[in-house]
């Protein structure tokens, strides 16, 4: 019996990804883009590894780099609205539940 093919790839990652750019605001690399090399879990989370200013491996949260997509509410929004809709529509649906009492 043929053993089931087994998959460690993540479907979502971009096979034709070369660069990756730090987008966390405090990180020291910010703004700048490096060699990608691997997007993958590691230590229980998402993380990306990418070749440093001096060609060693490093690794960050996915979510530090360009490789997420963004969230709606910041791309969208560019941090102006102090309230996000979903929480607006629950507040809204709160509202009308106390004026029915």
């Amino acid at each position: 019996m043929p053993c089931p093919e087994l998959s460690n790839a993540d479907d979502e990652v971009d096979e034709t990804r070369v660069w990756i750019r730090i987008t966390h605001p405090f990180h020291p690399l910010r703004d700048q883009s490096f060699r990608f090399v691997v997007r993958k879990q590691l230590w229980g989370e998402e993380r990306v590894t990418f070749l440093g200013p001096e060609g060693e491996a490093c690794s960050v949260p996915a979510n530090w780099t360009d490789t997420v997509a963004l969230d709606p509410y910041w791309s969208v929004g560019r941090s102006r609205s102090r309230f996000r809709v979903e929480d607006l529509l629950l507040l809204a649906d709160l509202i009308d539940a106390g004026k029915e009492r």
